[in-house]
């Protein structure tokens, strides 16, 4: 890859992890990222510090996704400890009064 076709990279993979970033609180993890391809040419010396930022970003960005999810996890856990629909000659009402 040319430098050009590396900046053009970084900027793709800086954007998308800036979007998950963006995301509503709770929707990281529905971000549309397309696929991409590895370069096939190593980084040009001079592009090391901004691939490094790059990276650091898309680490807060996953970290984001992740929290996200434990966050759905969390409120699925709850909604299954909630009883389901009774059968209806079950008692409505306990009585606590005796």
């Amino acid at each position: 890859m040319s430098t050009d076709e590396w900046t053009a990279l970084l900027d793709r993979l800086e954007e998308d992890a800036r979007r998950v970033l963006a995301a509503a609180p709770g929707a990281a993890e529905i971000v549309d990222l397309a696929p991409w391809t590895p370069p096939s040419t190593p980084l040009p010396p001079g592009m090391l510090d901004r691939a490094r930022a790059v990276i650091e970003l898309q680490r807060s960005a996953m970290d984001r996704a992740r929290g996200d999810l434990d966050d759905v996890r969390q409120h699925l856990g709850a909604l299954t400890r909630i009883p389901g629909t009774r059968s209806a000659d079950a008692p409505a009402y306990l009585d606590v009064d005796g």
